[in-house]
C-alpha cells in the first residue's frame, strides 16, 4: 500500500514536471524559417466603437484596406500583410492596401426636346455623375523582435520604405444636349452648379480631374508594437508608427463644352483649376490604434 502510494506520488510528480519543462520550452510565434500572415482589426473596432457612440453610418465600407493619401492617413495601415523570418529574432515584413470605388450618380430633369413639342409633355432625362477613384499602397520593411517567442507576450520594431498613389476623376452626362435653339438647356445640380462663363460665354462642366488627379507619397516610417500570442500561432497585436512622408500632386484640370456663337458649333475646352503640388508630413500616427491579428506558419 504504501510503495503504491509513493509510485503514485512520483509519477504525478515527474507527470507535472515534464508539463512544466513542456511548457518552458513552448514557442511562439516566430521561428527562423516561418512566415505569417496578419488582419487589420481597425475596421472591425471602428464598428464596435460606432455601435455606441449613435453613429447613424456604421459599416465595414473599409474592410478592403485604408491606403495612404494625401491629406489622409499618412501610415502603413492597411488590412493584410506578410512576414517571413531569417532569424527568430530578424524577419521582412510588407504590407499592401488597395481600395477601389466607382460612384454612379443620377438625377430627372424636364426633357426640353419633348416639351419643344408638346409643352404639356411631362417626359424626363436623366443627367449622371460618375466618380471613379483608385488608391494602392505598398510599405516593405525588416523587423526586429525584442523578446523571446517563449514569451506570450512579446515586443517588436520595424522600420522601412512606403509608396502609395490616389486616382480620381469625376464625369458627367446631360440629358439636354446643347443646340443652336438651346445654347444653355436645364442641367442638374449633380455638377455642382448650373453654367459658367469662362473661354465660352456659357460652358456647363463636362469632366473634373482631367487626366485624372495623381497623388504620389514617398517615405520612410518606424513602429514599436507588441503581441500577445493567444495560442503558440495566433496573436493579437497592437503598434504605433513614426512616419515622415513627401506628397507629389499634379495638376487638377476640367472640361467644359459650350456653344460658341462664332463657329456656331458645340466645342470643348480644357482648364487648368489648380497647378502640381507637393507636401512633407512628419509625426505619429495611429497611437494605440492600429491593432491587428496574427496568424504563424
Amino acid at each position: 500500500m504504501r510503495k503504491s502510494l509513493i509510485i503514485s506520488v512520483l509519477a504525478l510528480a515527474l507527470s507535472a514536471g515534464a508539463y512544466a519543462q513542456d511548457k518552458k520550452d513552448m514557442v511562439y510565434g516566430p521561428q527562423e524559417g516561418s512566415w505569417a500572415l496578419s488582419v487589420g482589426l481597425n475596421p472591425f473596432t471602428d464598428y464596435l466603437g460606432n455601435m455606441f457612440n449613435n453613429s447613424t453610418n456604421n459599416s465595414f465600407e473599409d474592410l478592403n484596406g485604408e491606403t495612404i493619401a494625401y491629406d489622409k492617413k499618412t501610415t502603413p495601415l492597411t488590412t493584410i500583410s506578410g512576414k517571413y523570418m531569417f532569424t527568430d529574432e530578424l524577419g521582412i515584413k510588407a504590407n499592401i492596401g488597395l481600395k477601389f470605388r466607382n460612384d454612379t450618380k443620377k438625377a430627372y430633369v424636364v426633357d426640353q426636346a419633348a416639351v419643344m413639342q408638346d409643352p404639356f409633355s411631362e417626359a424626363k432625362v436623366v443627367d449622371q455623375q460618375k466618380l471613379k477613384s483608385s488608391n494602392a499602397s505598398l510599405a516593405v520593411a525588416v523587423e526586429r523582435r525584442l523578446t523571446s517567442n517563449k514569451r506570450r507576450l512579446q515586443a517588436y520594431v520595424d522600420g522601412g520604405l512606403v509608396w502609395s498613389f490616389e486616382l480620381e476623376s469625376v464625369n458627367y452626362k446631360y440629358g439636354n444636349v446643347i443646340t443652336s435653339l438651346n445654347q444653355t438647356p436645364i442641367v442638374s445640380s449633380l455638377s455642382g452648379y448650373d453654367y459658367v462663363s469662362s473661354a465660352l460665354p456659357n460652358c456647363r462642366k463636362v469632366s473634373d480631374n482631367v487626366g485624372k488627379t495623381l497623388y504620389h507619397n514617398f517615405g520612410i516610417f518606424g513602429t514599436i508594437g507588441v503581441e500577445f500570442f493567444i495560442t503558440p500561432a495566433i496573436s493579437l497585436g497592437a503598434e504605433m508608427n513614426i512616419s515622415a512622408i513627401y506628397t507629389f500632386r499634379g495638376d487638377h484640370s476640367s472640361e467644359y463644352e459650350g456653344y460658341n456663337v462664332v463657329t456656331n458649333k458645340v466645342e470643348k475646352y480644357v482648364k487648368v483649376d489648380e497647378p502640381s503640388s507637393s507636401a512633407f508630413e512628419f509625426g505619429t500616427k495611429n497611437i494605440g490604434a492600429n491593432l491587428t491579428m496574427s496568424f504563424y506558419f
